[in-house]
This record gives C-alpha cells, structure tokens and sequence, in this order.
C-alpha cells in the first residue's frame, strides 16, 4: 500500500507535539546562552572599520577593509567586507554580489541570502535577542537565565535576578495511541551564580487520553535535578524519578513529526512502553556543544495498550496495535557523548553532529512478549546485554548555493544475551527507508527482522542495523514567504531548496547462520543484500514535500511523503 505522510502545520498542532524532550536538538529560544552573549558584546566593543547602531547597507562595488559591526541594523549587503560581519538584534540581507571574506555572527536575527552569496568564514545564527546595557559607546549583556526548554505557553513567572522558579504546562512528548497528549505540569526551581547553575524539575505527566478517565489511574511523573559546576565547561552531575511512557525508534522522526501523522492521519509511526524508576548521572560538558556522560539506572520497564485518543482525519479507523514488550527489573549502565558543532541547529548546512551511547542491560525478565519466526521465545530469567547505538552526520557547503550533506547510523547488540524486544531496531518508514512502506509485507525480512508469522502491532525485531543517508541540496533562487522591500522585510520566510537523496540500510539478526536474516557476531551482511531507495523533494525549511522509489523492489509503487524542517 502506498504510504502518504503529511504534516499540517498550525499553531494547535505544533503546539500539542513540540514539547521538551532530553534529546531535543532545536536552538535554545528563551535565552542567548552567556558565551555566545559576552563574545558578542566583547567584538562589537572592539575597534572595527564599520560600526553602526542603525540600518547599514553596503552597495554593490564597495570594498570594507576590516570587520563590520551593527547593532540594531538591519544589514544589507551587497558589497564586499575583508573581515568579519557582526549583527546584534539584526536581520541580514545578502545580495547575490555580497561576498564577506571571514566570519558571519548573527544574533537575535535571520539571515536572507547566504546560500546565494558568498562567505569565506564560519557562518553562526542565534535567533534569541541579545538583552544589554549601553554605557557610552560600549554595551555590556544584562544577566539572563538561559532555558534549555520551551513549551506551548509562556511560563507563569518572569526570571528575577540568578534565582527563581516557573510553573511549566509543555507537551512531553509526541501525541501517541497510547497516551494520546502527554502533558507536563509541575515548577521548575533554578539558580545560577559564578560557579555554576543547579536546576530542579518537579513535573506531573497528565496523560490526556487516560489520566482524565473515571476508570483510570494513570498519572506519571518525572523529577530531574541537574548541578553544572563551570560556566564554560565543566562537570555534569544529574538524578531523575521517573514514570514515563518511552517510544522506540526516536532516531527517525522527530516528536513533531510523529505526534502530528498521529493527530492528523491516525498513523503512529512508534510503538511505547513504560519505564518507571530512577536514575542518577555524571559527566562533563564543554559550552553547548559537546558533553559526555555516565548514568546507573534501577527501573521497572512494563507494557502499554493502545487506546483510542482523537485524530482530525480517519476516525473510524483502527490504531495499529501497540506491541507488547519484555517486563521486569532493569539496571541499566548507560555512556554517551554529544558533539554538536553545526552552524546553525534548526538549518545546518556546516558543521558535525554525533551521538553514540553504549549501554550495558542486567534484567530480570518475568515475561516476554511475542516475537515472530526465527527469534522464538525466551525463558523469563535473569539477562545481561551491550547494546550501541551511533548517529553520525555531517553537512558540507560545496558552493555557495549547494550542500552535501551523509548522515550513518548503526546500532545494536554487542555481547550477552539477546536483546529485550524494545530494546530492538527497524529500518522502514518515512524516517528511514521512505521508499518502502511502514510495517507492511515489503518490511518483511532484512526492515524489521521478521518472517512471515505475524505479531499484533509488527514491532523491529532486528538485532543490528546500518543505515546510509546522503542529500544534495541546491538553491531554487525563489523565496515562497518573502516580501523584497527591504523596510519591510520578513522575518518568517523559507528559501525553496529542491533535494535530491539516496539511502541504503537493513536489519538483521546475530547468531549461527541459518538464513538470509542471520550472520555471525563478527559479521557484516553483504552490501548487495541492503535494501536501497532514492527520491527528490523540495524542501521551504519549514516544510518539504518528497517522492521516494525503493529500488531494490521496482514494482512497489512511489511514496510520497512531506516532512517538517529537513530530513536530517
């Protein structure tokens, strides 16, 4: 069956999906973090060739000699600066005759342009304003608590000095056919000084589909508390309890991106399980962009039933069941490292992104939940395991106009006993491989490690995955939102990108070769044997549209698909 997936983009629905979540990646929006804010105001304080508090535009044929400098622009260019460009509380204009031999800084603006011009430098975008103090000709940051979440509603209370608190009403996590809308309710605590900053949030998770049930008890909860010792890096030391639904496969699709193809179309594209426990964790960071980490759990992990939460379209339609999964106690022995040096989050096109976790399991097992021909059933008992997981990606400006940008992820059993079941990977769907149908009979085999026997809800069975992801992005030279007056110019406005993409991945299991879904532990599947599939799209920023063709099976039809912000 042909899938169809698309998005439609309204203040309710990115309000009812964009919740906080620990993986979140978006650009923090409530506040410019201090680093950035004292490098700011340190170049702007220094002796540039230009420097303006007001609107500047460079015409085509004029040559700056050294860095330009505006706070309060907007700033046009059309001309050539041989040194850096710094805007403050600014919107910058390139023309495509702009060229600016070193580095780009924006802060508190939007940039119009840069694809078409030329930048020889590094080019950074903070959307969040720069809050100062002016003291003759020099300004100085005004302290500001940085937030690392952002929720529908405006907090209850204002930050007052270092010190304070918040009422928060977020989404925490994607609207889902079990829990329909997840919702956090609770105070965050916070407090910041020359040493650090200490954090404590005190959330209720008010489930809309059942906690509002007479028949129904279902209220979870999640406490974290986080001490950062260092401004500019540091240690890490955090704790949380826990009573949360999780969703597999969050490495795909975004929240936003699943919760809506569920509120809209009724199709949920992850399968859910409980975990109720605690954690405790320590680490280091290094700024914003990188940190690693080490955390010890003790949790109780237990199924979920699929409910019948509201959807705009399709309401007569049944839910994909939701899997069951493994249950019993779980201590979890959990590293990762994060290394985020990407231009700009929401629309990199420079830069690297890498995530890896290795997480080593020690369960008690009482029951397991169905799997499908050849995994069999396992003996409920005590299990140990080592699992990794690893996304990679890396986004390359190749001219001015043009991007290539590869992303590889892999993961999945290392040693020890099998892996429990949703602990366990797939390769099909939109997120993945979108030339193949979500969980239908072509993601039989090397998508989701399954035969022909069939289990309520067809959750990813495989033991280990690879996955290739390569785009070409180029320039359309039209701008769908923009008005070309400059005066009046816009700031929500999305360049046209058309894309053209190709990916390669499958799944398998590990064991003693018996057939084409089983390898060795130390063996890669032939490359002939993954499942390939290429497409083209246009991508606005804010929305793209795709068509995608499986390759390695021709008579499947196309799939057309749409995705918010970009594929990866």
């Amino acid at each position: 069956m042909r899938s169809l997936t698309i998005a439609l983009m309204g203040c309710l629905l990115a309000a009812a999906t964009a919740g906080a979540q620990r993986r979140d990646t978006t650009i923090d929006r409530s506040g410019l973090p201090r680093d950035v804010a004292r490098e700011a105001t340190s170049l702007f304080n220094e002796t540039a060739a230009v420097r303006t508090t007001e609107r500047l535009e460079i015409d085509e044929g004029r040559i700056i000699e050294g860095d330009v400098a505006v706070l309060n622009g907007p700033v046009i260019i059309a001309g050539q600066v041989r040194g850096r460009v710094l805007a403050i509380n600014s919107d910058v204009v390139l023309r495509p005759s702009a060229r600016i031999d070193g580095d780009l800084l924006v802060v508190g603006g939007e940039v119009e342009g840069r694809h078409s011009a030329y930048v020889g430098g590094e080019i950074r975008i903070y959307r969040q304003s720069l809050q100062y103090t002016r003291n003759g000709d020099r300004i100085e940051p005004t302290r500001t608590v940085v937030s690392e979440e952002t929720g529908w509603w405006q907090r209850w209370d204002r930050p007052r000095g270092r010190s304070g608190s918040r009422l928060f009403i977020a989404s925490a996590g994607a609207y889902n056919r079990v829990e329909g809308l997840p919702v956090n309710v609770g105070p965050r605590l916070y407090h910041t000084d020359g040493w650090g900053s200490a954090r404590l949030d005190a959330f209720a998770v008010l489930r809309t589909e059942t906690s509002f049930s007479g028949a129904d008890d279902d209220i979870g909860h999640d406490i974290r508390t986080e001490l950062r010792i260092g401004r500019r890096g540091g240690l890490l030391l955090s704790g949380r309890a826990f009573n949360v639904v999780e969703p597999t496969e969050q490495w795909q699709l975004s929240d936003l991106e699943a919760g809506l193809s569920a509120f809209v179309l009724r199709r949920d594209y992850r399968d859910y399980w409980q975990r109720h426990g605690g954690e405790i964790g320590a680490g280091m960071f290094v700024r914003r962009d990188a940190n690693v980490s080490v955390t010890y759990g003790n949790e109780r992990w237990m199924s979920r039933s699929t409910e019948s939460p509201w959807t705009i379209m399709r309401q007569g339609a049944s839910w994909r069941p939701n899997p069951q999964f493994d249950q019993g106690r779980v201590h979890l022995v959990t590293s990762a490292l994060r290394i985020d040096t990407r231009n700009d989050r929401d629309d990199p096109w420079a830069g690297w992104y890498v995530f890896a976790d290795l997480e080593h399991g020690f369960a008690r097992i009482t029951e397991y939940a169905p799997r499908a021909e050849p995994t069999g059933l396992p003996v409920p008992g005590r299990i140990q395991y080592a699992r990794g997981f690893v996304d990679l990606r890396r986004y390359n400006r190749v001219s001015p106009d043009a991007q290539l940008n590869m992303r590889l992820v892999t993961g999945g059993w290392l040693n020890g006993d099998p892996l429990p079941l949703q602990r366990r990977f797939s390769v099909d769907g939109p997120g993945a491989l979108p030339g193949y149908d979500f969980r239908s009979t072509s993601s039989l085999g090397a998508l989701t490690c399954t035969s022909s026997a069939f289990v309520p809800g067809s959750p990813g069975q495989c033991d280990r995955m690879a996955l290739a992801q390569v785009e070409y992005r180029g320039d359309l030279h039209f701008d769908l939102f923009t008005n070309w007056h400059d005066d009046d110019y816009m700031r929500s406005h999305s360049t046209g990108v058309w894309v053209f993409f190709a990916d390669a991945g499958r799944g398998w299991l590990v064991g003693l070769p018996s057939d084409s879904l089983t390898y060795g532990r130390t063996v890669l599947p032939p490359l002939s044997t993954f499942k390939t599939d290429i497409g083209v799209g246009l991508d606005f920023d804010v929305i793209g549209a795709y068509v995608a063709k499986a390759m390695t099976s021709p008579r499947q039809p196309a799939n057309v698909f749409v995705r918010i912000k970009h594929r990866f």
